[in-house]
């Protein structure tokens, strides 16, 4: 496996475990639309309709992006 197909695992399974620690739901979308790697919903639980939803583009580095307090990652646009 590459590199890169191993970041992007190691991505999705850091933010499905801080999803479930959370008490939210990942929803794996089939195809890749604007760059959307995954969606966090949010069920109320009490039965109403309201489902907010959290839509992800996840980037995993090896490189030091740390400066200081802060992480630099430069993105295209």
């Amino acid at each position: 496996m590459e590199l890169n197909q191993q970041k992007e695992l190691f991505s999705k399974a850091y933010v499905r475990a801080v999803a479930a620690v959370a008490g939210f739901s990942i929803d794996l979308l089939e195809l890749d639309f604007d760059s959307i790697d995954l969606q966090i919903t949010a069920g109320s639980g009490d039965g109403s309709v309201y489902f907010p939803e959290l839509k992800l583009q996840l980037k995993c580095t090896s490189r030091d992006v740390m400066d200081g307090d802060y992480i630099r990652y430069p993105l295209k646009l």
